[in-house]
């Protein structure tokens, strides 16, 4: 069974992600915490796909699909995070050039 995941961001990103990053007495977290977050776990994906690709040439891997299931899902959820921050740069600079 094989499940489509390409137009899911969910699949990537772990959204609770940002549940572990918040201190106790904030009630809702902040930007950078989420942030940190986000990208803490776009490099797991990364440092995970590059681990598998050592095991794959190595030869400890000899399933070449799992290696480049886990090297597609950190291009993509890197692909998807550079997306998200050039679309809150342009948000910036956006209201920054707002006259009021």
């Amino acid at each position: 069974m094989v499940v489509n995941s390409v137009n899911r961001a969910d699949a990537f990103i772990d959204r609770n992600i940002v549940l572990q990053t918040r201190n106790p007495e904030e009630s809702d977290p902040s930007f950078a915490d989420a942030l940190r977050g986000v990208l803490g776990q776009v490099n797991r994906l990364q440092v995970e796909a590059d681990a598998a690709t050592e095991q794959l040439m190595s030869g400890n891997i000899e399933n070449l699909h799992q290696v480049m299931i886990k090297a597609e899902e950190a291009q993509l959820s890197l692909q998807f995070t550079v997306q998200v921050v050039n679309k809150v740069l342009q948000a910036y600079q956006e209201i920054a050039r707002m006259q009021i």
